[in-house]
């Protein structure tokens, strides 16, 4: 699967979306940051389990949801050194943002940068940020419309 931007994805199942995160994860040579947008089991989680296998991270991955980030080592696929994963569900505020060193964490030039509900801190985002939004079918628990913009 080639990854354009500005186009709909349909994942009829769970292979379907791990063959779109992978071919995501080929296309990331530099540092980014990863804006996921979606509802509750829409796919934001599973799509950040699959690119840290792609880059060879062997912790278990799930979504930090109290502690705001979790930081895993690329092992493999990469120059780069760290998956920076965050979950902002709980952010009320930019000054919370700031406390935990969000600045820090996505101009890192080395680092890719994952970040579940976003779109709670969209103006805190770099302009350079990749969205990808997830929306579930509601007739098929295993079927996605994902679509990717910059």
């Amino acid at each position: 699967m080639n990854i354009e931007y500005n186009k709909n994805y349909i994942l009829n199942n769970i292979d379907d979306t791990i063959d779109f995160a992978i071919s995501f994860c080929k296309s990331i040579n530099k540092p980014v940051v990863v804006a996921l947008i979606g509802d509750l089991g829409s796919g934001k989680t599973f799509f950040t389990k699959e690119l840290c296998k792609y880059f060879g991270v062997e912790n278990e991955v799930i979504s930090p949801t109290f502690n705001i980030i979790k930081t895993y080592n690329i092992t493999k696929n990469s120059k780069l050194k760290h998956i920076n994963h965050f979950d902002v569900y709980r952010i009320k505020s930019e000054e919370e943002l700031l406390d935990i060193g969000f600045d820090d964490y996505i101009y890192d030039q080395n680092s890719i940068n994952i970040i579940e509900w976003a779109d709670l801190i969209k103006n805190s985002l770099p302009k350079n940020t990749i969205y990808i939004i997830f929306k579930k079918d509601i007739d098929d628990i295993n079927k996605r419309e994902v679509c990717i913009k910059c």
